[in-house]
């Protein structure tokens, strides 16, 4: 049983860090304008 849950645990660990890992290849972010609504990419500082 122990072993079940360590793995379980790791495998959850590694989708995670995978998934961070995705998304931040990307150089820009989606913003939007609490006043008008406009949406527009900003670059990263």
């Amino acid at each position: 049983m122990k072993k079940v849950l360590s793995g379980t645990l790791a495998v959850m660990m590694i989708l995670s860090l995978v998934a961070c890992a995705g998304t931040s290849g990307d150089q820009k972010i989606r913003v939007k304008c609490p006043a008008c609504g406009y949406e527009f990419d900003a670059p990263i500082e």
